[in-house]
């Protein structure tokens, strides 16, 4: 019997090895497996984007007060919780005055979304130069991503 029971617990050794060697291996696979990696085999990092794909009407367009600019935008949002973003008109350098513009439900993965951008009143005519793109978090308190582009939306009576 006790033969039995030495070959016994060596066969159960050599398993326990080959169990052990075997978890490290798929931890491993599993820890690789979460990273991202572009074609050329680099990491990737995580993408936070907006990307405008159309502004109707085209810029550079003369408005009356209250009309819409129409923007058409793709984004992506890298935090599982989501995020939220707005696009705001600027003059000179700053937030437009007497501005109005689609606020932001949360939003998470990929997409594209509609929104509106305009100048509600003023004594004199307003020129947008720039619509800020502005990737916040999921609670709106913090700036992930600001970036403009360029434009020419003259508002007026």
């Amino acid at each position: 019997m006790k033969t039995g029971c030495k070959l016994l617990n060596g066969i159960f050794e050599n398993a326990s090895n080959h169990l052990c060697g075997i978890v490290v291996i798929l931890t491993f696979l599993i820890a690789m497996s979460g990273c991202s990696k572009s074609d050329d085999g680099a990491s990737v990092a995580a993408i936070n984007k907006v990307t405008i794909k159309s502004k109707t009407p085209n810029t550079p367009a003369s408005l009356k007060f209250d009309e819409e600019v129409i923007i058409i935008y793709d984004y992506e949002i890298a935090d599982p919780n989501g995020g939220r973003i707005w696009v705001q008109p600027y003059t000179g350098g700053s937030i437009s005055p007497k501005y109005s513009y689609t606020s932001s439900p949360l939003l998470i993965g990929k997409g594209t979304r509609t929104v509106m951008i305009s100048i509600t009143s003023g004594t004199n005519t307003v020129v947008v130069d720039q619509l800020m793109l502005e990737i916040a978090s999921a609670d709106g308190k913090q700036t992930i991503s600001e970036t403009f582009e360029a434009v020419n939306y003259s508002f007026s009576n």
